[in-house]
């Protein structure tokens, strides 16, 4: 059965109890996804020093942007929600980066200069 069948046969008090269910559910779902995309902020954060990368490479914030605002666009997701978190997820991303990696990326410059 649908969802809105399903709603259908709800009160209005059952329905509402329903949604936030629903919505508490998604949020435990994007919280366990944004930890994983963090984890990987890590890992870029152990790589881009020996590679001489800076945290920031506007190109790929560029990229990430278009291929977001793509997949917004394909699910029908508000262009203007998708931009707003993940420029700030972007954002908190690049600064946890540069605070992992330190020092590390100066220490790697000269790799980078010799190319590698």
């Amino acid at each position: 059965m649908n969802e809105a069948a399903d709603a259908r046969k709800m009160s209005p008090r059952e329905e509402m109890a329903d949604v936030r269910r629903v919505i508490d559910g998604l949020d435990d779902e994007i919280v366990a996804l944004l930890a994983k995309r963090q984890r990987q902020i890590e890992r870029a954060a152990r790589v881009k020093p020996l590679l001489g990368v800076p945290a920031l490479v506007q190109e790929r914030v560029d990229e990430v942007i278009a291929r977001v605002l793509g997949a917004a666009r394909r699910e029908g997701l508000s262009m203007e929600l998708a931009l707003r978190l993940w420029s700030a997820t972007i954002e908190w991303s690049i600064q946890y980066e540069e605070k992992l990696m330190g020092d590390r990326a100066s220490k790697h410059d000269d790799v980078a200069e010799d190319g590698g």
